[in-house]
């Protein structure tokens, strides 16, 4: 932070003018298009005129992972700006991105090992040293896999993208034999992943807004904080502004996305796939549909249904979901579904996009093959300007000893109430363990993660955190003092994204591969070590040998092993080192992969099989099949992982590569009509599923949303001084008539109670939110966060930030996880964010 003077507003003034002066007039409909501007790259010293050091990175402040590029000074990052040879992010990142620098000099940083000195919770720790805490550590682990344990030690991680997760996951748990790992998806977007392994394969999608005419977005705020942001948002903004692609959003709030859209389409909470499933019906019904797209489509049980069979399926399936039906449950006219159906199939390329706001929800899995379904029957999928499996770099990597123990796991990662938890249910794990009915772990480790906080029932996280009979060891590597850290009985100081190495790269809107490396940009502060190399360090005190003995060491190594990578010039290590990213210039985008011919030599190599009721072509020893008898009597649908070794789908007398499965045994066809979720006691087709909890509401019971804000990163950047400065309070949003029937004005203090928790927070009265709703944003109501985030002090923090008297703000908002049960979504386990119901009352 940096007082502001009236000198230094006049001078920037004064420079803004002579910079639009120097500009060569309106080039399109948006002001930045008047200016012509130098790429970055560089950068001074505003008082000296020195230049700065410039080091290539890439963010880890969310799952985008933006390349960008470090400028330091006296051996102290200064500024960070986008890195201009992205092809990815265009050189450009966001606030979270530039506020890089607050993860690493922060008051309340943790800098030294910390081990607990009282009862656990009640924030006791001593310092102590790397030795004495790794040889502790290491004993621990070491006794558990001696003893034929190796289960009992649990690894759950937060954000783990490129090696971040590579290394810890597969090789060191791998090597050490636990399985017993989870992640986070469910609490993000396991639902949405799962339905698209349900249709299309491979989770993840891409959004082609450069070519496409017409946008529909259900629930995303692909403006603000959505998955892959940078990349996608810059094309989707360029495609309104310069080509006036309309964007259409149903959103239940207006948000910044619906804000900034050519429509706000109000929805009411879980109602989101009743619309979806009045636009097809709209399409199929008035023969909008692309029908050589069909071609590649399932909806029937027989593989092999004509194309006028399989389109009659759907008609039958869809009839009865007009959209008047849809109007009377969502709220949406039913004018409007049917003129954007029609809009969205009639044009030249469209593009569908959603995230939590449809997928959070009792019947979110379905919502999203909704939305699948949408895209495909339009032939907007896989194609220039519609919704394309996403293309990311394939990077090779040492994967330890060739030999290594057969992996054991404790059943609770995946809850018991969901049929197809793929990604886990990891807001189910502490409820697991405190079951105890499946095992529990005797060493819990948590890494870029906050079980406390960013699972709903928080008090009974707590609770079971803080039992020792049931978490007998628990460690966690942080950079900063948190809900959870609290409850560590010993605390590893963790580097920032900033002070460590990795190979990483996520998808490119332009169907193109993108390798990036992540790499120190200044030395670690205190005694901070990178997490994966506290992994190294314990795998020798354990002589359990990995094959290499550093981060820097393993990514090197990748690199050499990579086959694009390798051979660019001065090598891949040294060549990303300067340069940051590389993507080949001569690689043409990935579009319609799934219709490739495979080729003959393919289906006839050694362990291939043909299907006969699935037409499928798939490599038996790549299953779990003893041998090729053992397959042939269970075929591919049942024999355990055939899925694995899928070659391709046979489709009239061709083969194609289809649409390549992934973690289930479906086809290769996109599958609209799933045998899987039939099997599973579902509907087979993508059905209107109503929220239980919504059916029956009082007068003042409302529907509880939540969402994120552009500005704060899930539960890791409070301490973050210039974000929290900008955004520390978050009142609940409520609709003016629905305040007015509770007799509650704008500010008052009002109760919200659920059957998990109550909380007390300020009524933000406004008209744009639908009325029955009440929506408060997450991030904020930290109880340890430091003095930015939370108004504490943490231990062992410093005073020697001269911001801090600068600090101004005395307000740190309310977290809605009180309140929200971890309810799991019956199919995927995704947590049910949106559905929770409260009582709300004036305080």
């Amino acid at each position: 932070m940096k007082k502001i003077s009236r000198r230094n507003v006049l001078k920037l003034a004064a420079a803004s003018g002579a910079l639009l002066t120097a500009g060569k007039g309106m080039v399109g409909n948006a002001l930045a298009g008047s200016v012509e501007l130098a790429m970055g790259g560089r950068d001074f010293n505003p008082d000296t005129g020195k230049e700065r050091k410039a080091v290539p990175t890439v963010c880890y402040s969310c799952v985008t992972r933006d390349p960008k590029i470090a400028f330091v000074e006296d051996g102290r990052v200064v500024k960070i700006e986008g890195q201009p040879n992205s092809i990815r992010s265009l050189g450009k990142i966001c606030a979270k991105g530039q506020a890089g620098v607050n993860q690493v000099y922060f008051p309340d940083r943790i800098l030294y090992p910390l081990k607990r000195a009282g009862k656990r919770g009640d924030g006791k720790y001593k310092r102590i040293s790397w030795d004495e805490a790794l040889t502790d550590l290491a004993a621990r682990m070491k006794k558990l896999r001696d003893d034929g344990h190796p289960e009992k030690l649990m690894y759950h991680y937060g954000r783990a993208k490129g090696s971040s997760s590579s290394l810890p996951k597969t090789v060191f748990m791998g090597t050490y034999g636990s399985k017993t790992i989870s992640g986070h998806t469910s609490i993000c977007e396991g639902g949405k992943w799962v339905a698209q392994e349900l249709t299309w394969g491979n989770h993840y999608d891409n959004w082609d807004f450069d070519n496409t005419d017409y946008v529909l977005n259900f629930g995303s705020g692909v403006l603000e904080a959505h998955t892959n942001h940078i990349p996608t948002a810059q094309r989707l903004v360029k495609a309104m502004v310069e080509r006036n692609v309309p964007c259409i959003t149903f959103d239940v709030r207006l948000s910044y996305t619906a804000a900034k859209s050519t429509k706000w389409e109000p929805v009411r909470p879980g109602t989101d796939l009743a619309v979806l499933l009045a636009m097809n019906n709209v399409i199929m019904q008035e023969n909008l549909y692309d029908r050589e797209a069909f071609t590649f489509i399932r909806t029937t049980e027989d593989v092999n249904a004509p194309l006028d069979e399989k389109i009659a399926a759907l008609k039958k399936h869809l009839i009865s979901y007009t959209p008047e039906w849809a109007e009377k449950i969502s709220g949406v006219s039913a004018a409007n579904i049917k003129k954007y159906a029609r809009e969205f199939a009639k044009a030249k390329a469209a593009c569908i996009i959603s995230y939590r706001g449809l997928v959070a929800h009792y019947n979110g899995t379905d919502g999203e093959r909704a939305a699948q379904m949408l895209g495909m029957i339009t032939g907007n999928i896989n194609s220039p300007g519609g919704r394309c499996k996403a293309v990311a770099p394939h990077w090779k990597y040492p994967k330890g000893p060739k030999v290594k123990p057969k992996g054991k796991q404790l059943k609770i990662t995946n809850g018991t109430l969901s049929a197809l938890p793929n990604h886990g249910e990891c807001q189910s794990v502490l409820k697991m363990i405190k079951d105890g009915s499946h095992g529990r772990p005797d060493i819990y480790l948590w890494y870029c993660y906050n079980p406390v906080y960013v699972n709903g029932e928080c008090q009974e996280n707590i609770d079971v955190l803080s039992d020792e009979k049931l978490m007998p060891f628990t460690v966690t590597s942080n950079i900063v003092y948190d809900e959870s850290s609290r409850l560590a009985d010993l605390i590893l100081p963790d580097t920032s994204y900033l002070e460590r190495w990795d190979w990483d790269g996520n998808v490119a809107p332009t169907q193109q591969t993108e390798f990036e490396l992540r790499q120190p940009v200044v030395t670690p502060l205190g005694e901070c070590r990178n997490f994966s190399d506290i992994l190294c360090d314990l795998a020798k005190r354990m002589e359990m040998p990995l094959g290499f003995d550093t981060m820097e060491e393993f990514v090197k190594l990748s690199c050499e092993m990579t086959p694009t990578v390798k051979d660019l010039p001065g090598g891949g290590f040294e060549y990303l080192k300067k340069h940051g990213v590389y993507h080949d210039p001569n690689e043409k985008p990935d579009f319609y992969s799934h219709k490739k011919i495979v080729k003959d030599a393919d289906l006839k190599k050694e362990g291939i099989l043909f299907d006969e009721a699935t037409g499928v072509y798939w490599n038996w020893k790549k299953s779990k099949a003893k041998d090729e008898a053992e397959a042939m009597a269970k075929g591919y649908a049942k024999m355990a992982y055939s899925y694995k070794g899928y070659v391709g789908q046979k489709i009239g007398d061709k083969v194609y590569k289809g649409f390549k499965p992934d973690k289930v045994n479906k086809t290769g066809y996109f599958e609209l009509y799933s045998t899987i979720l039939k099997e599973k006691g579902f509907e087979p087709f993508p059905s209107w599923k109503a929220i239980p909890e919504h059916q029956e509401l009082t007068k003042n019971q409302l529907t509880l949303t939540t969402y994120k804000v552009p500005v704060q990163i899930h539960s890791r950047s409070t301490h973050c001084k210039w974000l929290t400065e900008m955004f520390h309070d978050n009142p609940a949003w409520i609709n003016s008539k629905t305040a007015a029937s509770l007799g509650i004005k704008d500010g008052d203090l009002v109760k919200l109670t659920s059957k998990i928790g109550e909380i007390s927070i300020k009524a933000y009265v406004n008209e744009m939110i639908v009325p029955g709703s009440i929506a408060i944003s997450y991030h904020l109501g930290r109880t340890e966060s430091g003095r930015y985030g939370s108004g504490k002090k943490s231990i062992m923090g410093s005073d020697n930030d001269p911001d801090l008297k600068l600090k101004w703000w005395d307000t740190y908002g309310v977290h809605p996880n009180w309140l929200i049960a971890n309810a799991p979504d019956p199919i995927s386990g995704q947590h049910r964010w949106m559905d929770e119901v409260v009582t709300v009352s004036k305080a």
